[in-house]
């Protein structure tokens, strides 16, 4: 069995997540469970990520994040808009 991701957080990224009405929970779910990668960008180097996934409360959202060394950092993120939580259900068949 697949040892679970490690995640990065410190106070920015958690008081942002936040700011966006995500908990540290949520993203988790997303980014450890069944996520679609949307595609990436690269911001002062960094590659950041996209993802959208299902939290355990059923919310849609999409969560960018960066891998650093090992562990994964949840940047920023938000509600999933229709057309994204759409291409989302329909792509794990659950529509």
């Amino acid at each position: 069995m697949a040892a679970p991701p490690q995640f990065d957080w410190d106070e920015q990224n958690q008081q942002h997540l936040t700011r966006h009405q995500i908990s540290r929970s949520e993203a988790e779910d997303v980014l450890s469970g069944n996520h679609v990668l949307m595609g990436f960008d690269v911001v002062d180097g960094e590659e950041r990520w996209i993802a959208v996934g299902a939290t355990r409360a059923a919310r849609i959202l999409i969560i960018v994040f960066a891998i650093r060394e090992e562990a994964i950092r949840p940047i920023t993120g938000w509600q999933a808009d229709k057309e994204t939580e759409t291409l989302y259900l329909n792509e794990w068949g659950i529509t």
